[in-house]
């Protein structure tokens, strides 16, 4: 099953993607989650951004089955690098990844600022892998759960950030 998310913002496309790279909604982010910023980079050439986020992530919200597994933090790599779409807006690729007990944890895809009526939309499409033989379908199914709190978690901090509310 394939992450899926949408959510419309009162600016434009340009001012959206400059808080999605701005540093300090990115720490804001992080403790919106609950989680360590352990490292972060933003670097701007042009027209595009890239970022690099490592956090300590609680695992609070895994399933039982492998919360026992993870420990109560697990190291996540974010990376973005973000290109005008040519048509006002901007594209990234999905590239978050976590390593737990070896095994390796992906989140690939696609993330799209386009211009709306309400100013622009955010669209993420995305696949969660794990390579975990035997339970690698739940697992996966329990990184999409949260991948979706992750992204309600970024959509109340950047409506705080905008001053409105979808």
């Amino acid at each position: 099953m394939p992450i899926t998310q949408d959510a419309t913002y009162p600016v434009s496309p340009d001012a959206l993607l400059a808080a999605l790279t701005d540093e300090a909604f990115l720490r804001e982010r992080a403790a919106a989650l609950g989680a360590d910023v352990q490292e972060l980079t933003v670097r701007t050439d042009g027209d595009r951004p890239r970022t690099e986020v490592r956090l300590a992530a609680p695992t609070t919200g895994i399933p039982p089955v492998f919360a026992r597994f993870v420990g109560d933090r697990v190291t996540v790599v974010e990376r973005t690098a973000w290109t005008p779409d040519g048509t006002g807006g901007h594209r990234s690729d999905l590239d978050v990844q976590a390593e737990v007990f070896g095994r390796t944890v992906q989140v690939t895809g696609e993330r799209r600022l386009v211009p709306d009526a309400a100013g622009s939309r955010s669209t993420v499409t995305g696949e969660a892998t794990v390579d975990a033989p035997l339970i690698g379908r739940q697992a996966e199914a329990a990184v999409r759960e949260l991948i979706g709190v992750v992204f309600r978690r970024e959509d109340e901090v950047l409506n705080r950030r905008f001053g409105e509310r979808n």
